[in-house]
């Protein structure tokens, strides 16, 4: 197990992602910007944007890998993999809880459940298209906000634009996690 974390390089990128996530969230805050949109005019939180480096350097660690060994090894990394990316994003909760604690503030809390949310659809893009995936949650984002806000309200389909006491936000966001990790398990011994 040490060499397949050495090898997903976790060692170095996960500690980074975290830290990154953290101290983004707590940057940004509750800060909002008005951005261009197609239909309204939305004040977009910034925090909306946090979980993108954490995605992408949690994919980074995801291909880090050696696939035809990985493939052609007795034991499946798939429940490592999955054990892995649990445990980032539980690491993400955590500090968006505790982000949200420090600045007395619930607007923090939604960068976990975006980053759940987001890494779903990475996952999911992942089964079928690799690393390319990482970018699905930016093309979910510029949807999001050219056409996902009626006027400065969000769609209910939008779901990280969501207020953060939205329940159907957060169980949209375990589903798409929990979707995401069923689709890793095609994707792990997949050599291309």
């Amino acid at each position: 197990m040490t060499w397949w974390f050495k090898a997903r390089r976790g060692h170095l990128l996960l500690p980074l992602a975290v830290v990154l996530f953290a101290v983004g969230l707590y940057v940004v805050q509750s800060n909002t910007v008005l951005l261009p949109s197609l239909t309204g005019s939305p004040r977009i939180a910034l925090s909306l944007f946090v979980p993108i480096p954490l995605l992408a350097l949690l994919m980074a660690a995801l291909e880090s890998r050696l696939p035809a060994a990985e493939v052609s090894g007795v034991r499946s990394m798939t429940r490592l993999d999955n054990t892995l990316v649990t445990a980032v994003l539980a690491a993400a909760v955590l500090c968006s809880v505790l982000v949200a604690a420090v600045q007395g503030s619930a607007q923090a809390t939604t960068g976990g459940r975006n980053a759940m949310f987001l890494t779903g659809l990475m996952l999911l893009g992942r089964a079928w298209g690799g690393q390319a995936a990482v970018m699905i949650p930016v093309g979910w984002l510029v949807t999001v906000v050219l056409i996902g806000f009626r006027g400065n309200l969000p769609y209910f389909w939008t779901v990280i634009a969501l207020p953060p006491d939205s329940v159907s936000a957060a169980a949209a966001s375990l589903v798409a996690f929990i979707v995401g990790l069923a689709a890793q398990i095609r994707s792990s011994r997949k050599t291309a």
